[in-house]
This record gives C-alpha cells, structure tokens and sequence, in this order.
C-alpha cells in the first residue's frame, strides 16, 4: 500500500513539474501592413503599405498570467545592427483562447494576443510620430501577424 501511495505522490508531482514549465514559441516572419497619409496630404488621404518584416523574428513565451514577447529585426540587415525588444507583461488577460497584453508609452500604444489554438501572436500598433498641424493627420497604425511554433 505505502509503496502505491509513494508512486501516486511521485506522479502527482512530475505531473505538477510538467504543467508548471512555460510554454515557448517561436515565430515566422510576420505578415504585416501599416497606414501612412497618401499623397494629397489631407487627412482623409491613407493607404495601407506592406511593411518588410523579413529580418523580424517574433518569440513568445507563457508562465501562468506572465506574456513575455520579443519583437524585433533578430536577423542583421546590411547596414545596420540588429534591434531587438523584449516586453515582458506581469498581470497579462488569459482567456481559454488567448492571452492579450497591452504597452502604452508617450507615442505608442501596442496590443499584442497570442491565439493557443492557431499558435499565431498579432501585434497592433497605434503611434502619433510628432505634433502635426493637420488635426486631421492620421497616426500610425500597423497590424502585423505572425505563425508561431513549439520549442
């Protein structure tokens, strides 16, 4: 009896180890386009432009409430170094299908979700690049999507 009691505790806590473990994504190059003032110059002048993303290499990390996302150019562009930011989201929203974390700062606002079924992060941002004297300028918006995978 005690040696069946002893393997029940023994499984009951490599079970806890396992599902204690954070779960680790990395992600394809995301697809993404952002809107920028056309050429008019008027406020309600916008097109969506395709961003190149060919050298960003988003990973996705989750702990319990904690969603931590790396965001960057990973990869070296000719040119230039790489740059690469990592955000890490203590109290982040996790439903069933997705945790959602939000970043505010003076002239950004970013929305990144990770979706569990489809494995995909999606990352929203929404920035005013300075003063402008067209109250109707619009601000930056960019909408990106990235397939992601089990480490």
């Amino acid at each position: 009896m005690w040696r069946s009691v002893g393997c029940l505790l023994l499984f009951l806590a490599a079970t806890s180890a396992a599902v204690a473990e954070p779960s680790k994504f990395t992600c394809d190059t995301p697809r993404g386009k952002r809107i920028e003032p056309g050429t008019s110059g008027k406020g309600s002048d916008v097109r969506w432009i395709d961003d190149d993303l060919d050298a960003v290499r988003p990973a996705v990390v989750i702990d319990g409430q904690t969603f931590t996302v790396t965001w960057g150019t990973s990869v070296a562009i000719e040119g230039r170094g790489t740059k690469v930011m990592t955000y890490v989201f203590a109290a982040a929203q996790r439903t069933a299908a997705s945790i959602v974390a939000t970043r505010v700062d003076e002239s950004t606002a970013e929305i990144f979700r990770f979706y569990f079924a489809s494995r995909s992060l999606y990352k929203l941002t929404s920035r005013l690049d300075g003063p402008s004297s067209d109250p109707k300028a619009p601000p930056l918006v960019a909408t990106y999507l990235a397939t992601c995978h089990e480490q």
